[in-house]
């Protein structure tokens, strides 16, 4: 099998915008023909397309359709079998949402919008002929789509009609055209072709090519990315990437010298140790898909819903209402649809900005996080209202996942959103742990602490977990509103007192919290309490599972693995000297050419001092950095489970022994932006002077069970060789 391969685009890139020609390209062809490096075509074309071009250009290899929706693999075409459809002699690994159910979407919201807007589906072979350019044979084949639906405007682009688009839990992308689409995207399609590559092979490096906004991902998710220019001379001015090749020359012909170029370049090298992390991430990340979780721990049979020792007859029920909060619920709102489909009455779940799915029955609200918002606030008050309107003939079932401590947000009697939001922002930056500032938002709340299973009583309640915490403790999940508290009044204004904010919160924050340890406020729900014998809740995730999956990947790689924990806590700079220290005490008891991995997780804290960007997890890599300088062998990532780390795109970053030079040569200084606060600016320059990402940007994963460090260990690495300044 191969050490490289080639991801390309079809339309504007590999063939020619106007024609549909690859002439021009012939002689990279050739080439790659030569050496046996294969050629995947990407595209938003459909499989029907993609056949004929495949036939056309005598290409075998796996093929990705219509935005990475559908991946097709050849049968046989890997060593080991793949999962997937059967279906005329492929595997089909399907990760978008059905035709049928894509072109619903794109009607409705055209009515709803008043849009003029027309898709693939309203036109004849003829008239999609002459928009396109394609032949009457041709244009028939691009109507044949299993996923995705192209359209066009009639006039300029409408942006209110995008807009609903994502209001509805769906994306859009623009290609020559616009489409309408599921939750996936090229990249993802890439990420996962390019394991099963190198699964079968080792270290793969891959080269992608594409010429508009709908290749972004694609070309994120590469070594080596390649922008080719238009025909009328131009590049997407939205596609910005480290390492990024812009071609001299439009379509076919600027795609054949770009090949050429890094084909006669030095033997492409990929970087095996970059691999190694984030396959292993990618493997923690699938064991705790939210919807794979819910399915595996929940089933329907002969007509009783069954969770953990939980039984529910169905038939006892007149109503099944379904709600939730957290970065994680959209997708595990998938799986109970998938579960009860017409069964459920209704239902509402509040999602972070971006975390949407396309659901048919339950409703979505958008919020922020870490700081709540009025979307969340309103969002809330509905969810407990729906409580409220709860009976005994009410099956109520909550769906909680990291994340839901702002994002279900009802202040108590005599607070306002704003109160919450101060209080939040002023604890976070004062560096407080999740428990410490789940104490004090429960005993701010109307729902936190046991307060929305003492508002559904007496329907009965199953709640579905997916653990962010360490321990997962269903009193600190959430902010444990399905769940009894032990933490009182005296415990939250301790937490205010402890980092000196009782002159800085929000005089109704402090009056209420003194009114509560005087007995004049109800507090939380404690055990015992009648309400909670209505309460059932099962954790279906958490991170203990994600770094058993990764230590299995790990072990497969052919690394020696150890679990140091899931309980990585405190300041992120102390926890990077925690780990610094374990990996220099492994390093020294290993043999020559030993290989070991070590996996940690958990959520430690930043105490912001500094005026800068950046979220825990850079935060603790860079320290990381600083504080293995020089040292060979080691590399190490750290990120979050939801693909966010702080306010910023990046899930989390990855060092090595050689970062901090590489960052010296640059003129970029490692300590500056470390007491600054500002890890995110640190990883951004780097990666664009030295043409490496340090960064890992996968976008929101649909999960979050707090964060995971892995590091590799090589007794074999040579000393550190500083790269030049002037590196490519």
């Amino acid at each position: 099998m191969p050490d490289t391969i080639i991801i390309s685009d079809l339309d504007g890139t590999l063939l020619d915008s106007a024609s549909y020609s690859f002439a021009a390209a012939q002689p990279a062809l050739e080439a790659i023909r030569a050496r046996g490096i294969p050629l995947v075509l990407c595209s938003s074309k459909t499989r029907a397309e993609i056949e004929e071009y495949r036939r056309r250009l005598d290409n075998r290899h796996p093929f990705i359709a219509e935005n990475g929706a559908g991946i097709f693999i050849p049968t046989g075409y890997f060593s080991f079998p793949v999962e997937g459809e059967a279906l005329d002699g492929y595997r089909l690994v399907t990760l978008g949402t059905p035709y049928a159910e894509i072109r619903q979407h794109f009607v409705r919201l055209r009515e709803q919008c008043g849009a003029r807007v027309r898709g693939f589906a309203d036109m004849t072979d003829e008239e999609v002929a002459a928009l396109t350019g394609l032949s009457l044979a041709e244009a028939r084949l691009a109507k044949q789509r299993d996923f995705d639906e192209v359209f066009v405007f009639d006039g300029k682009p409408d942006e209110t009609f995008l807009k609903a688009i994502e209001t509805a839990g769906l994306h859009w992308t623009q290609g020559q055209f616009f489409h309408i689409l599921g939750n996936h995207d090229k990249g993802r399609a890439v990420k996962l072709l390019q394991a099963l590559y190198r699964r079968e092979s080792g270290a793969v490096a891959s080269i992608g090519l594409g010429d508009s906004l709908n290749d972004l991902p694609l070309l994120e998710a590469v070594e080596r990315p390649v922008l080719v220019r238009k025909a009328d001379g131009s590049f997407d001015a939205r596609i910005g990437l480290p390492g990024l090749l812009k071609t001299q020359q439009p379509g076919p012909s600027g795609w054949n010298a770009a090949v050429l170029q890094l084909l006669a370049a030095a033997p492409l090298q990929t970087d095996a140790k970059r691999q190694a992390l984030t396959g292993i991430f990618d493997a923690a990340i699938a064991a705790v898909d939210p919807r794979r979780a819910v399915l595996n721990a929940v089933r329907l049979e002969d007509g009783s819903l069954r969770a953990g020792d939980a039984v529910y007859d169905l038939a006892a029920y007149r109503r099944i209402v379904v709600i939730g909060a957290g970065k994680a619920t959209a997708r595990m709102a998938l799986a109970v649809e998938e579960l009860l489909g017409a069964r459920i009455a209704a239902g509402l779940v509040i999602v972070k900005q971006g975390h949407r799915e396309p659901l048919r029955t339950i409703e979505q609200v958008e919020a922020t996080h870490p700081v709540p918002n009025a979307d969340g606030l309103q969002g809330a008050q509905r969810i407990l209202q729906m409580a409220q309107d709860a009976d005994e003939k009410t099956l109520l079932i909550c769906l909680l996942s990291g994340g839901a401590s702002a994002l279900l947000v009802a202040p108590a009697a005599g607070l306002t959103l704003q109160d919450k939001q101060e209080a939040t922002a002023l604890l976070l930056n004062a560096g407080a742990s999740i428990g410490e500032l789940n104490a004090v938002r429960k005993h701010l709340s109307a729902v936190k602490g046991g307060r929305l299973v003492q508002a559904a009583y007496p329907a009965q309640v199953l709640a579905l977990i997916l653990s962010d915490v360490i321990g997962d403790r269903l009193d600190t999940i959430a902010s444990g509103p399905t769940a009894p508290d032990d933490s009182s009044f005296a415990d939250a204004w301790a937490v205010i007192e402890k980092y000196g904010l009782r002159e800085k919160i929000p005089a109704r924050v402090g009056e209420y919290l003194q009114r509560g340890m005087g007995g004049l406020e109800a507090e939380t729900v404690k055990s015992g309490d009648p309400c909670l014998t209505a309460a059932r809740n099962v954790v279906v995730g958490s991170l203990g599972l994600a770094l058993a999956a990764a230590a299995e990947e790990a072990r497969r790689l052919g690394y020696e693995t150890e679990i140091l924990g899931a309980d990585l806590q405190g300041e992120a700079r102390d926890a990077a000297k925690f780990l610094a220290r374990r990996v220099r005490a492994t390093l020294a008891g290993m043999h020559p050419r030993e290989r070991r991995c070590l996996l940690s997780g958990g959520e430690t804290t930043v105490t912001v001092r500094g005026t800068g960007q950046g979220g825990r997890n850079q935060e603790l890599a860079l320290a990381f950095a600083l504080e293995i300088d020089g040292l060979a062998g080691v590399t190490l990532l750290s990120a979050g489970t939801d693909g966010g780390d702080g306010p910023t795109d990046a899930a989390g970053a990855m060092v090595d022994g050689g970062t901090a030079e590489r960052a010296r040569q640059f003129g970029i200084g490692l300590t500056g932006h470390l007491e600054n606060n500002d890890s995110y600016a640190f990883f951004r320059r780097l990666d664009a002077a030295s043409g490496r990402q340090s960064h890992l940007l996968t976008g929101p994963t649909g999960t979050n069970v707090m964060d995971i460090q892995i590091m590799l260990c090589d007794k074999g690495a040579g000393a550190i060789v500083p790269e030049q300044a002037n590196a490519p």
